[in-house]
């Protein structure tokens, strides 16, 4: 099992949306780089960072400004609490917890370093889909399979309009990235 940690917005345009974070580091920010990008005009590119250790989580500020936990400005690390509101630029999120299977996250145990996650966790990760979304996924990937047509998860989960074609060409990149950075000659 892996822990996550839910982000779901409260307040704000994205309202619903949920952001799910397993990673030891997580950036966020408004930049494409971010593990977690959020389209706000009040955050810089890399804004903060959630960070997990050992069983808790914690939001730690990269620039000054614009993070409130509770209400109560954040100017250095700060634990976050299933329950916790957690304001990001101009949107409040309600933080949880979540235990996750480590296939629903479409990752193989693995305990290798230099492993490439499976595209369905760059999803995750980012905040486009959700694990069940990912599970929904897989299964349909195993339905089309057993009539004997092999199609990969990204090809379904676009099929499926739970992805973009940029949104798709972007994980692919990254996983691209990952390969060569940890499996070069």
């Amino acid at each position: 099992m892996v822990k996550a940690l839910v982000l779901t917005a409260i307040t704000g345009m994205q309202i619903g949306r949920r952001y799910t974070v397993s990673e030891r580091v997580n950036t966020i920010g408004s930049g494409p780089q971010c593990d977690v990008v959020l389209n706000d005009r009040h955050l810089s590119t890399r804004h903060a960072e959630i960070r997990q250790i050992l069983d808790r989580w914690f939001i730690v500020p990269l620039t000054p400004g614009g993070i409130s936990l509770n209400g109560l400005p954040v100017r250095g690390q700060s634990r976050l609490n299933p329950g916790d509101q957690l304001t990001l630029g101009g949107t409040t999120y309600l933080i949880s917890y979540e235990e996750l299977e480590e296939r629903a996250l479409g990752v193989t145990p693995n305990t290798q370093t230099g492993s490439v996650p499976r595209l369905g966790e760059y999803f995750v990760r980012r905040g486009i889909l959700t694990p069940e979304q990912v599970a929904r996924v897989v299964q349909r990937q195993r339905d089309v399979s057993s009539s004997g047509v092999r199609l990969p998860f990204g090809q379904i989960a676009y099929e499926m309009g739970l992805i973009s074609r940029a949104q798709l060409e972007q994980a692919l990149n990254e996983q691209r990235a990952d390969f060569q950075t940890n499996f070069h000659d």
